[in-house]
């Protein structure tokens, strides 16, 4: 049984992607590049903010406890920085770029792109063998077997670099972009999700048995098994 995360993207962002598509298969004379950019940092924040920063919130809510408050600032202050390198790198990255060297960054991500019902998703696959680990972990978790709860994190983290992965390291290569843009973006990657795998792999250690199914719930509820309706 094959799994995928599903990441919803919000009715005007969607228009703004297919709007710059048209143009671009229309060979629109129009330099597009900082329109895409733009769009794709709008969806990036979207997806940052309800994986990460609804779960916060709720977690901020909830908590009463000092150390919890403090566990919550601690993340929030990794989702900030991850946040801000979203919102300057992608125009940037793509500012210079021409209208032919969009057209297979584009017509990746609308592979990407899924309905349900009147909702759209972008949507990557999850390893069969990693989601099967995953609950594994998880089971054990709700048996109530705290040990368990830091190698849960890590699957969850490892599910996460998944969509690192194809939203991110996957299209990057599609631009073919030269040595100093690349190296700068490789960077760029590389401490931002090294400062939010670390995060969360500190909290697998830091929360108890019994609020730790909450994160857990609350990441698997964009997990669903894989039923792919229809593309953009």
């Amino acid at each position: 049984m094959s799994h995928a995360v599903y990441l919803a993207i919000d009715t005007a962002t969607y228009d703004k992607f297919k709007y710059v598509e048209a143009q671009l298969n229309e060979s629109s004379k129009d330099k597009l590049a900082h329109e895409l950019g733009e769009v794709l940092a709008d969806a990036s924040v979207q997806v940052i903010e309800q994986v990460f920063i609804q779960l916060l919130e709720r977690q901020k809510a909830r908590s009463l406890q000092a150390d919890r408050q403090q566990m919550a600032k601690d993340s929030e202050k990794v989702i900030d920085h991850v946040l801000a390198a979203c919102k300057k790198y992608l125009p940037w990255s793509i500012a210079l770029i021409s209208n032919e060297r969009l057209v297979p960054l584009v017509e990746y991500f609308s592979q990407l792109i899924v309905h349900q019902e009147k909702q759209v998703f972008i949507r990557y696959a999850v390893d069969d063998v990693l989601v099967d680990e995953a609950f594994t972990k998880i089971d054990e978790v709700r048996d109530g077997q705290a040990a368990s709860i830091p190698d849960a994190f890590i699957c969850l983290n490892k599910i996460i670099d998944a969509g690192v992965d194809q939203l991110v390291r996957t299209p990057k290569t599609l631009l073919k972009f030269n040595f100093i843009v690349n190296k700068t973006l490789n960077g760029a990657i590389q401490v931002s999700t090294n400062m939010a795998y670390k995060r969360l792999a500190a909290l697998g250690k830091e929360v108890h048995i019994e609020s730790a199914p909450h994160y857990i719930d609350h990441f698997l509820s964009f997990l669903q098994t894989d039923n792919k309706k229809s593309s953009s």
